[in-house]
């Protein structure tokens, strides 16, 4: 590779793409052969949503392709008792690569997400690679080593590691910056289309943040060409063009996730508070970790570096220069302010990963790391200016508490040497007269490259420690324990003519990790609809209600039809229990009124029998230290069941052995929500007296309504009356529900499924239409 900047524009950027690519690849596996983290060593890397959301997801996706799945891709059968998938599809899957996971074992799923994740970070490098030698003629082993720094650039290790459909925008950034450049040259018009829709299909989310850096890019190359304003114009056109019909032909894929996400569980949104300037500018030095508290912007010092030189290189025309530096810190200074962090981010500010647009500063960053040495490797003076600058930078970030050990040493190291190695490259071309001297110039690549390799590595170790620290909760790859589990419920499983919960003791969605079909699911996009309706039944929530929890209840399990369920003993051991149960479609002579004054009262109703005593609060509140007892009168031998969904803490009956937990919490970035309780059994004398301990301040107490006592005799009549009028037969497609009902039905057919937009029914044949609402679930007239 010639060290010069006489290159043929024509040649081809193939292998420095292949480097860059091949390298970001080498780094990550290292990184986590290191660590010891999968697929290397025994440390999970699903931490927080990779393994409670991603991978359950992805699983499902493995499933609808091979033809395992309770549902299409239209449908889930499976999570919160049926729920549509396509918009889950979009957000989460929408990538055409996510389809590799099919290739795969489906026990090897987590294999599958991180060779999935690795070959994002690899294309988004070649990519980065090719749009550099795109833009202007240079050292195409430079072109490879700010490739392989933008693909591993801390953003992409920190964020978008962990949540692998963010990855999309992080290839799209430089792809959408070619669009530009076929724009400004008129080339690959149709491409262009085609390039922006994929994108904008794999994740429109981060796509929209690239959207808006590609016009900031387009605006900055339009101020430096050399091209009449006339064609500079017509260029803009056409990049506009190329994005209007770009999204158009994304759209029907968009269009059913702006709905259901019209029709989502609410949360709010975060508090958007700039971190102090030592801190922001920390994260550009290597060894630095935030875990989503600030803008991951490393790039690693030989490409930062390079970028600080370019003030001082007199190579570089001076529009050239003011353009990308007014651009450059304009990007970073609306990191800094809340209107235009909020711009970044569709105006809605998320509550974790506020710097979700970081990825696009790191792009320009190599952007203008290329512009300052692809007319001519920087001489000593810009060298000397870029130095200074990044030691300026290092004084200001001193006092982080986001720099970890060793950072400033590797960062000084890092600099010494690529400055060495540019100088040699610099004085052997300055002194060579124009001989072709290659050898010295290819160790000086070498050298660089090794830097990048072994701080981009170091950094993504250390990167991922922290983060282990500070995000604790992690999700172990697939395994023997898994295994058995999946084959127990697979074991039981008997849809539709009941439902085998697998609960939610691995994932919030082990309804499709493991199988079976349950009320677990956690998704951004869980109607909300179906939140009011198992809440006011009685179940839990986390994250704001966008993650319901399983409900072992056998009130519940009559209404939704749970024949079987898994318990998981001390030690892992996966155990069945079955129950009688009524079928998934039951008939109701009337459908009576839906409104419930508490989750007991909505049990009754949808289940049509009155089952529950709720007794009338007449206890004492205030025991010790701020706890609350609440005391009752029931049926001797009924079941006591405890209702106190905002508080967090412990209940027992008074006297007894063991408490329950309640898990309720309110405060900022964590928002929960506590299921209904066993007690136990009433006592002979008839009073039940339910002592709450809290965990934190007393809070959340709803005395009336909060007792419940199930007589579980009128409880198994309920269940055989709605089991002798159910359906004889029901057959359940991917995305449709037919059932054969006793001869001289009549009445309303309630379907164990949420009422949600779009289902149409029909019977006997007759026109479709809108089925009521009867409780949350669907009514169709029979």
């Amino acid at each position: 590779m010639d060290g010069g900047a006489e290159q043929d524009p024509r040649r081809s950027a193939l292998l420095p793409a292949l480097v860059a690519g091949v390298l970001v690849a080498a780094v990550f596996a290292a990184s986590g052969f290191i660590r010891g983290t999968f697929p290397f060593g025994s440390l999970s890397r699903s931490t927080n949503d990779l393994g409670t959301q991603y991978i359950p997801f992805f699983a499902h996706l493995w499933d609808v392709l091979h033809g395992r799945a309770q549902g299409d891709l239209l449908f889930n059968w499976q999570s919160a008792f049926g729920v549509g998938f396509l918009a889950d599809y979009g957000v989460d899957l929408g990538s055409p690569l996510s389809l590799l996971v099919g290739l795969f074992p489906r026990d090897q799923i987590d294999l599958a997400v991180y060779v999935i994740t690795v070959l994002k970070l690899s294309l988004a490098a070649a990519a980065m690679a090719v749009l550099l030698l795109k833009m202007s003629p240079g050292p195409r082993w430079v072109a490879a080593i700010l490739g392989a720094s933008y693909g591993v650039c801390g953003w992409a290790i920190d964020d978008g590691a962990y949540v692998p459909m963010w990855l999309d925008g992080l290839i799209a950034l430089p792809m959408f910056f070619l669009v530009a450049e076929w724009s400004l040259r008129r080339t690959n018009r149709l491409l262009s289309v085609l390039v922006v829709a994929v994108f904008w299909v794999s994740n429109f989310y981060t796509a929209y943040m690239a959207t808006i850096a590609a016009g900031l890019y387009l605006i900055a190359r339009v101020l430096t060409s050399d091209l009449t304003w006339w064609l500079r114009l017509r260029g803009v056109v056409r990049h506009g063009i190329a994005f209007v019909l770009g999204i158009a032909l994304a759209g029907p894929s968009l269009l059913p996730i702006f709905a259901a996400n019209d029709d989502a569980t609410p949360s709010p949104s975060g508090i958007f508070t700039p971190s102090p300037v030592d801190i922001f500018l920390s994260r550009l030095l290597p060894l630095s970790e935030g875990v989503g508290r600030t803008a991951s912007l490393y790039v690693g010092t030989a490409a930062l570096l390079l970028a600080l030189t370019l003030p001082f290189n007199k190579f570089v025309p001076i529009r050239t220069k003011l353009v990308w530096i007014v651009t450059t810190a304009a990007i970073a200074l609306s990191f800094r302010w809340t209107p235009t962090q909020e711009m970044w981010h569709g105006f809605d500010t998320p509550n974790g990963s506020q710097y979700r647009e970081a990825f696009v500063l790191c792009g320009v960053l190599i952007v203008v790391a290329w512009i300052s040495v692809a007319a001519r490797v920087p001489g000593p003076l810009a060298l000397l200016g870029g130095g200074a600058l990044l030691a300026v930078i290092a004084v200001l970030s001193d006092g982080s508490p986001l720099l970890t050990d060793h950072a400033m040493t590797v960062l000084i190291a890092s600099g010494a040497v690529t400055i060495a190695a540019l100088g040699t490259i610099w004085v052997v071309r300055r002194f060579a007269a124009g001989r072709r001297v290659k050898w010295p110039i290819a160790a000086a690549f070498a050298v660089v490259m090794a830097v990048v390799a072994v701080e981009t590595t170091w950094t993504a170790v250390v990167t991922d420690e922290e983060r282990a620290k500070l995000l604790s909760s992690s999700v172990p790859p697939w395994n023997q324990h898994q295994t058995e589990r999946s084959e127990a419920i697979q074991g039981a499983n008997a849809w539709p003519q009941y439902r085998a919960d697998p609960g939610t003791s691995v994932t919030p969605n082990d309804p499709m990790l493991l199988g079976g079909q349950g009320a677990g699911l956690y998704s951004s996009l869980l109607p909300y609809s179906v939140n009011q309706t198992l809440t006011g039944l009685g179940f839990g929530w986390t994250g704001y209600g966008r993650a319901s929890d399983d409900l072992e209840h056998p009130v519940t399990d009559a209404i939704f039809s749970i024949g079987a369920r898994m318990h998981l003993e001390a030690g892992g051991k996966e155990t069945i229990t079955r129950s009688q149960v009524p079928p998934l479609v039951t008939v109701r002579r009337r459908l009576g009124a839906t409104a419930a004054s508490n989750a007991f009262v909505a049990q009754e109703r949808l289940l049509g029998t009155q089952v529950y005593e709720v007794p009338e609060y007449r206890g004492s509140k205030s025991i010790t230290g701020g706890d609350v007892k609440l005391v009752g009168r029931c049926t001797p031998g009924t079941t006591a069941f405890l209702h106190q969904p905002r508080v967090s803490g412990a209940a027992r009956l008074t006297d007894g052995e063991q408490w329950h937990e309640l898990t309720a919490s309110r405060r900022p970035g964590i928002n929960t929500n506590s299921e209904m309780v066993r007690l136990g059994t009433v006592p002979a004398s008839g009073v039940v007296s339910a002592e709450i301990k809290f965990s934190g301040s007393p809070s959340g107490i709803t005395a009336t309504g909060a007792l419940g006592c199930l007589d579980e005799q009128r409880l198994a009549k309920a269940v055989r009356m709605l089991r002798l009028s159910g359906a004889t037969d029901v057959e359940v497609g991917g995305h449709s529900i037919s059932a054969t009902l006793p001869p001289g039905t009549q009445g309303y057919a309630v379907i164990a499924v949420p009422k949600l937009p779009g289902w149409k029914c029909s019977a006997g044949g007759g026109k479709a239409q809108t089925p009521r609402d009867y409780g949350g679930l669907v009514a169709p007239y029979s």
